[in-house]
């Protein structure tokens, strides 16, 4: 935890929008850790985001954002299939645009499941299936929708055994005092047939959990959560996390465990609860997926645009010592923020989805997906 002299030098400290800039990108751009190289997957994707791989190796993409000044936004799903000999996909067919600002993604139960903001449906597949004619079947409604700017991002999870599902939900505001389904993970049942039953929060005071991902070895969940803005370059760090069933982690009334945020009223019941994150990033670098591979987690942080000093822009590994995250946090890649750039960018690291033994990572904003793979 911060000290106190420490905690009062950066509290408070000016907060500076610096929104990248987009600019052309050289062919190859991007530098991996040692014993990995990158390989463009896909390109001319508009927005893409969150993946789902099915069991044959077909990459489903969800291609979406909210943007004020920007016309004929994408509400879909795609569907990468076919292989050149470079292993890149040969076709790209449209699954479904009946969707309201999609997000989560996953295959369970003989389904492909979508989050919206508001709602959560599905649809039957079956292996080699790249389009569909039916209508999306409503599992889940009544989602508080959208919130504070990118949270209206919805993110599902099923466990292995696909009797629980994980969904996510932002809070609406920065920095406020909300209802009890805003900044929080729920739970849900999931029967044999792959509907859901009545759902209970599993965690809260998570302004906005994003990526989730089930630790193989020991069936924990963990989450993504990027924290509040406004308070300086330094303040408050995002965090990669486990996340314990009815813990609570701090927002809106404390962060970092229970240090007390000066601009909320005090709770001392709950600040004194509060769960210190596991791993913290620096303060804006907005991590968006995660998944694990046998060397830990690797997280796509998104990029800062609340800082002075950009940061973020790469993928990232976090090792795992004794059964729990462990730093130094490692690069596993890196170059979407040019070296020397404090402004321009070639892109942003969103989702992330495991294709065998290599790493996809969806950048949104270059519309590309790059393929992560061992030497």
């Amino acid at each position: 935890m911060l000290s106190a002299a420490l905690f009062a030098a950066k509290w408070g400290g000016k907060s500076v929008i610096r929104v990248p800039k987009m600019v052309p990108a050289p062919t190859q751009f991007i530098t991996c850790a040692k014993g990995w190289r990158a390989e463009l997957f896909a390109e001319g994707l508009k927005h893409p985001r969150m993946m789902a791989v099915a069991p044959n190796g077909d990459v489903f993409v969800v291609q979406t954002r909210l943007e004020i000044k920007e016309l004929n936004q994408p509400h879909e799903v795609v569907v990468l299939s076919g292989r050149d000999r470079t292993g890149r996909p040969t076709r790209k067919t449209l699954w479904s645009n009946a969707l309201f600002y999609p997000f989560g993604i996953q295959f369970a139960h003989g389904h492909l499941y979508v989050a919206n903001t508001d709602s959560v449906v599905r649809w039957p597949y079956q292996p080699g299936q790249t389009t569909t004619t039916a209508k999306p079947e409503v599992m889940l409604t009544g989602i508080p929708s959208k919130g504070y700017r990118n949270h209206w991002t919805r993110n599902i999870l099923f466990t292995p055994d696909e009797k629980q599902m994980f969904l996510t939900i932002g809070s609406e505001e920065n920095l406020a005092e909300e209802g009890p389904r805003r900044a929080v993970i729920e739970c849900y049942p999931v029967d044999s047939s792959g509907r859901l039953g009545k759902g209970e929060r599993y965690a809260s005071g998570l302004r906005n959990p994003i990526g989730l991902a089930i630790r193989p070895q020991t069936g924990e969940l963990y989450a993504n959560v990027a924290e509040r803005d406004y308070k300086g370059d330094e303040l408050v760090p995002d965090f990669f996390t486990r996340i314990q069933r009815g813990g609570f982690y701090g927002w809106p009334y404390c962060f970092l465990g229970g240090r007390h945020d000066p601009s909320m009223p005090r709770k001392p019941a709950l600040e004194r609860t509060a769960i210190m994150p596991d791993i913290n990033f620096e303060a804006h670098a907005t991590p968006i997926d995660c998944k694990f591979i046998p060397e830990g987690a690797v997280v796509a942080l998104h990029g800062s645009q609340n800082r002075s000093t950009m940061t973020g822009y790469k993928v990232v590994l976090i090792p795992f010592k004794n059964g729990r995250p462990k730093g130094p946090i490692r690069d596993l890649a890196v170059g979407w923020l040019p070296s020397g750039s404090n402004r321009e960018i070639y892109g942003r690291p969103a989702g992330l989805a495991l294709l065998g033994d290599d790493i996809l990572v969806a950048d949104d904003w270059g519309g590309r997906i790059w393929r992560l793979r061992r030497n």
